[in-house]
């Protein structure tokens, strides 16, 4: 298994809240600096997936279907980003908040936006080439919730999330599409997908800070209130416990995936531990969102 990322190798030191709008700049340049669209790829000199051209035709077809699944988790996650940036460009919009924040977010869409682009031209391609090969029917419980749900919550609520989204299931997701052996359009969009991600989940942990730093203006900062429950902590719940189910689903029918969905959900919860830990979220809070999800594992 690929060595998931810890949160330090990450988001690397806390950052001040005197630095918050140097740093969202500096990521800002970061972000326009790197950023790559679906052009960049290979598309007339690699294959799709990394499958040995060798390979018998059944266990090739076996991969084939493996790499299309991931391909369609992938495109959903990516149109989820680009809802949830969305979303957070129009909040801050509306809360006037410092044009490096904004410029920041904007810079995260764009980027989300050229993964979405990517991830559709390699499903469409891997449909005109595998036609027999059915995609993955059904969705993950955690994505069929929180689409609908993204522009009714709270902007701290859905740059927590993606936050700690981008930095456990995304970039681990990717770290171990760079592992394969064999060359492909799949493992040449990984690293850069992967890097985007790191820098993506930096800003969020700081973008979450400023809009809590302003909910907590308006609602003060007593988290057993009804506002704290209501708009933050309530809503996180929901989703989070749905993690499980989320990471269950990533695994799909194979036993080796299965066997390490304990490790992953730990894995989670170490991000978003410190990323709650940073927003100021007390033990009380945590504890009653479940969030070490010892409480909602399936059976």
């Amino acid at each position: 298994m690929q060595q998931a990322p810890t949160i330090s190798d990450i988001f690397g030191p806390e950052i001040s809240i005197e630095r918050l709008r140097e740093t969202a700049d500096h990521l800002a340049d970061q972000m326009l600096t790197h950023h790559w669209h679906v052009d960049r790829m290979p598309w007339a000199t690699l294959p799709l997936f990394p499958i040995d051209p060798d390979v018998d035709p059944q266990r090739a077809r076996k991969l084939i279907k493996f790499y299309k699944a991931v391909v369609t988790v992938q495109t959903r996650a990516e149109e989820i980003a680009v809802s949830i940036a969305r979303r957070l460009l129009v909040a801050a919009e509306q809360a006037k908040l410092d044009i490096e924040f904004r410029r920041a977010i904007a810079a995260i869409m764009n980027d989300e936006a050229s993964h979405v682009a990517t991830m559709i031209k390699l499903e469409a391609a891997a449909e005109r080439a595998f036609p027999d090969i059915p995609t993955r029917v059904g969705e993950s419980p955690l994505f069929s919730a929180l689409m609908p749900a993204i522009e009714a919550l709270e902007p701290a609520v859905v740059a927590t999330f993606m936050a700690s989204y981008e930095a456990s299931v995304a970039i681990r997701s990717y770290a171990e599409e760079q592992t394969y052996k064999f060359e492909s359009i799949l493992g040449a969009m990984a690293p850069r997908a992967a890097e985007d991600d790191g820098r993506h989940a930096k800003t969020l942990r700081i973008v979450a800070r400023v809009f809590l730093d302003r909910f907590r203006s308006e609602h003060g900062d007593d988290q057993t209130s009804s506002a704290w429950h209501e708009k933050i902590l309530d809503p996180f719940k929901t989703f989070w416990k749905l993690m499980p189910a989320h990471e269950y689903y990533l695994a799909g029918n194979d036993q080796r995936q299965l066997k390490n969905v304990r490790k992953q959900l730990d894995h989670d919860v170490l991000i978003m531990r410190g990323i709650l830990n940073y927003l100021g979220f007390t033990t009380a809070s945590k504890a009653y969102i479940d969030l070490d999800l010892r409480n909602e594992e399936p059976a």
